[in-house]
């Protein structure tokens, strides 16, 4: 997997995106029944970012040792430099299909909007990864959007139309992945599979902040949506068109966000409460 965008920007668009209610890892957490934890418990923000949620997890549970790992190292360096207050947490280079950690080494661990910029044919070998590291019992939350860019109406022309079906079947963020990942997480072996699905409606000043952050990322996505749409031309049409779209009145545009959890089998039967 490569690195889309490895601009200092991308860093300040991520914890700005992190803070609004859409976004709300708190809320996700809770979702997903991550409430309270153990001293001692070792916890993996695997893809972490710029580290905010790793951040999080280590000022509120400073009893447990908290590692965040990403393959970029332009990440990895800006989420070390964030972090410097937090002697329990560590940031870490890391690729997801080959962690590089003990066999059954962590308790938790957290997969945050990025199983979703995984090709499909890596994807066994980074949840065997995962499932490798975790203890017997151990857990692993698995967050990812269904429906993004998609799922918009009006789409006024016919071009825009055609343009987000190329999206659907040839960007390479998998934008359906959301209700992809219970299956994934059967195949790969984990047990005790269970799922939420926490439905966004962006409207009146929610869409008005998605519109900016919609704005922001397809103007950062420029050469990928290029590639996909056939010049750069049309990529910058995609913007106008798509920000014209979610302008029009009585607009909708909403996510889906699954939040999966699954647990590596134990035969002792304990696990994290």
């Amino acid at each position: 997997m490569s690195y889309v965008l490895e601009s200092k920007s991308e860093f300040d668009r991520l914890e700005h995106q992190s803070g609004l209610s859409g976004y709300d890892y708190q809320r996700e957490l809770a979702l997903a029944g991550l409430s309270s934890l153990q001293e001692g418990m070792r916890l993996l923000d695997a893809g972490c970012g710029s580290g905010v949620l790793a951040r999080h997890l280590a000022h509120k549970h400073s009893g447990c040792a908290v590692v965040g790992c990403d393959i970029s190292e332009t990440r990895v360096r800006q989420a070390r430099d964030a972090a410097r207050d937090l002697p329990n947490l560590h940031f870490e280079l890391g690729d997801l299909t080959r962690l590089d950690y003990p066999e059954g080494h962590f308790d938790v661990i957290i997969c945050r909007y990025v199983l979703q910029h995984l090709p499909q044919e890596i994807r066994p070998a980074a949840l065997a990864s995962i499932l490798r590291c975790l203890k017997p019992g151990g857990r692993l939350i698995a967050i990812d959007f269904d429906g993004g860019f998609l799922n918009l109406h009006p789409q006024p022309s016919s071009w825009l139309q055609e343009a987000l079906r190329s999206l659907e079947t040839r960007f390479p963020v998998d934008l359906r992945i959301g209700r992809k990942l219970p299956h994934l997480l059967v195949l790969a072996g984990f047990s005790e599979i269970s799922w939420r699905i926490d439905v966004l409606e962006w409207r009146d000043e929610l869409l008005a902040q998605e519109r900016m952050l919609m704005d922001e990322r397809i103007l950062a996505l420029e050469p990928v949506l290029a590639a996909v749409l056939g010049g750069t031309p049309e990529a910058q049409r995609f913007r106008t068109e798509y920000l014209a779209a979610l302008d029009t009145p009585g607009s909708v545009l909403f996510y889906n966000k699954f939040i999966v959890t699954g647990r590596k089998p134990s035969r002792q039967g304990f696990g994290i409460p």
